[in-house]
């Protein structure tokens, strides 16, 4: 399908991410009169005070219809958010007229994080009744996805107050970029340990010389930064061999850690890797938050989409580490697997309740350009929307069951019906990592092959960072990388 556009250039990449909403496989080409399309949309925003307006008409060969939206021009709105919010939603209104149905529960907010929209008109002094019916009506959210994300905005405000030290506060990643195999849907820089073994010493050595860098420069920060958290993951840093984890948790005891580090995360995503010794490390190291993930507790799957483990190999993993006495466990579950009905995904949570992790991470699943579902998804037997929205819903209602509250989410592009993915936890639980992480609230420092760095100026300006994927090129550049760092975190707590 051929799309035209015609609108100016500052709406067109919110106009381009609503139409692929409706159609996601569409080609999309600036408005032409000559150009042959099949659906052609024009566009235009003007002011007439006190009003902004946006009127939008679309053309097909069934016929033409029009749209109008605005917004009052009141004291302190940003008038270039708000026409660009406006463009986005006649599009909307628009297609969903055109095409009878309205494809995503989350309107025009094709963004990755919806609660910062949330946490902001709370700051405005909007009430959270208020800010749900805004939700619906100027971003048309439906209802359960706007009490969500309020609810999550809510959950998060104690942790995301603006007090002055926060910007000192910050949180370190350090991502190991090896796993036993890639999986179907995988995206990340990840590379199978065994394909490339000659690489784990040389990259362990170099992240070790990464780390003890990093903490020099926190310690020398002359603003006493506070490190509040530190997070490993990757790939699977549970793949290494037992003696280079226990060097990087060591490190980051002896340079990073300190008495304001309150939660040390482990990813051990692949539960095969987790073996009493491994875990046993993890436990002497002060580890205090293992994530064992199992995707799906349907064997078929796991064996479909490449990864190496059972179910009874998640079994073992949750009975070994909560012998070793690991408080907070975090299980990851991915709603629309290939080949997935809604009676699996119903098998799995049941399973996932018996081992009563306090945090559940459900994911929907992404098809991105850098995994090789990518190239194989017309070949494979994809659940509809339908069956992940109910998929999804499951899921949350045996979190709630277990007494789980959503504390955090975030949205990606292409995923299965447009949902989303949102992490529970018991109370007291709560993963404090991934709340700075996708709420951009704090600096986070990003360490090893692919990680990304985010420096929050005091002045709420954002900068990025990222460390080579390659674990050869981030070994060869790894002066330049630690050189980087050192003047992003200079950057990051200066006065301003």
């Amino acid at each position: 399908m051929i799309i035209t556009v015609d609108a100016p250039d500052i709406y067109r990449p919110g106009i381009d991410d609503v139409v692929r909403v409706f159609y996601p496989g569409c080609t999309i080409k600036t408005g032409n009169p000559d150009i042959g399309a099949d659906i052609k949309l024009n566009i235009m925003v003007d002011v007439q005070q006190p009003y902004l307006l946006a009127r939008g008409q679309l053309k097909s060969e069934a016929g033409e219809s029009g749209h109008l939206e605005q917004s009052q021009l009141k004291h302190g709105i940003n008038e270039r958010h708000e026409a660009r919010r406006l463009a986005r939603l006649v599009v909307f209104r628009l297609l969903e007229k055109f095409t009878h149905g309205q494809p995503s529960p989350w309107g025009i907010m094709t963004g990755i994080r919806p609660a910062k929209v949330v946490h902001r008109l709370l700051d405005e002094g909007f009430t959270a009744s208020e800010v749900k019916a805004k939700l619906a009506d100027e971003f048309a959210v439906t209802p359960d996805k706007a009490e969500l994300v309020t609810g999550i905005a809510l959950f998060q405000r104690h942790y995301l107050a603006d007090e002055p030290s926060c910007s000192h506060k910050v949180g370190v990643y350090i991502g190991i970029p090896f796993c036993p195999s890639r999986c179907l849907y995988c995206s990340f820089p990840a590379y199978p340990r065994d394909k490339h073994r000659q690489w784990l010493a040389p990259f362990v050595d170099a992240l070790l010389r990464e780390i003890e860098a990093t903490g020099r420069a926190l310690r020398s920060n002359p603003l006493s930064v506070s490190l509040s958290c530190i997070y490993i993951g990757g790939g699977t840093p549970t793949c290494l061999e037992p003696a280079q984890l226990d060097a990087v948790l060591a490190s980051a005891n002896r340079h990073l850690r300190t008495a304001d580090t309150t939660e040390f995360t482990v990813e051990g995503g692949r539960p095969e890797t987790l073996t009493a010794e491994i875990i046993g490390i993890c436990q002497a190291a002060g580890v205090d938050r293992l994530s064992i993930n199992p995707q799906t507790m349907q064997n078929r799957t796991l064996q479909a989409v490449g990864r190496q483990h059972t179910v009874s190999d998640v079994v073992l993993a949750m009975e070994r580490a909560r012998t070793a006495g690991f408080a907070t466990i975090n299980m990851d579950v991915i709603a629309g697997l290939p080949g997935e009905t809604v009676k699996d995904m119903r098998d799995t949570m049941e399973q996932i309740t018996v081992l009563r992790p306090e945090n559940l991470s459900l994911h929907t699943l992404a098809v991105k350009k850098a995994s090789r579902l990518r190239w194989e998804v017309s070949k494979q037997p994809m659940p509809s929307a339908t069956e992940t929205a109910a998929m999804m819903e499951i899921a949350r209602h045996r979190a709630q069951m277990q007494g789980m509250l959503p504390y955090y989410m975030y949205r990606q592009k292409n995923t299965l019906g447009n949902q989303e993915n949102i992490g529970y936890t018991l109370p007291g639980h709560e993963c404090l990592y991934n709340i700075m992480t996708i709420e951009e609230s704090h600096t986070v420092l990003g360490l090893g092959a692919g990680a990304g760095s985010k420096y929050l100026r005091p002045d709420g300006v954002y900068i990025n960072q990222f460390n080579p994927k390659e674990p050869w090129l981030y070994i060869k550049r790894l002066d330049e990388v630690i050189k980087k760092k050192e003047t992003g975190l200079d950057e990051a707590t200066k006065k301003v």
